[in-house]
């Protein structure tokens, strides 16, 4: 779907980057706001923001697109190739994250009882009522501090 998204986009812009520089599409795409602020916080991300984040990502150099956009026939054939080649490198990079996770060893916990019959975590104490909890709480020792149990 990534993928899609891609190309269909980076096709549109070389659409535009092509149309003459009366028409309204091509007004919108190279305009900036001359007032106005954005909000504190966390933006919302522009168009010309993901359009840039797409370019990179296909491989294709941010300085010099729009005057490969302006040939065609040549922009359609390196969107296609260059958004193929991302995609095949995004599969490859979860294939290998997958097989990472299903090498990995699965983790053992050494299940502490206390004189009530009760899970508990000997560094701090803390009693448990399932296993699931003991062991969610092991795993946070662990990342706090690799030597713990």
């Amino acid at each position: 779907m990534e993928a899609m998204l891609m190309k269909a986009q980076l096709r549109w812009c070389g659409h535009v980057v092509r149309m003459e520089d009366d028409r309204l599409p091509k007004a919108v795409f190279y305009s900036q706001l001359s007032k106005g602020a954005r909000t504190v916080g966390g933006q919302h991300l522009r168009y010309k923001d993901v359009l840039k984040r797409h370019i990179t990502a296909s491989g294709i150099p941010p300085d010099s697109w729009e005057k490969a956009a302006h040939n065609r026939n040549e922009w359609r054939s390196t969107v296609h190739s260059r958004v193929n080649e991302f995609e095949k490198a995004r599969l490859e990079t979860l294939d290998s994250n997958r097989l990472q996770r299903k090498t990995r060893p699965k983790p053992t916990y050494n299940y502490t009882y206390n004189g009530r019959g009760e899970l508990f975590c000997n560094p701090c104490n803390r009693t448990f009522a399932t296993k699931l909890g003991f062991a969610s709480h092991i795993r946070a020792h662990r990342r706090r501090s690799p030597t713990s149990p």
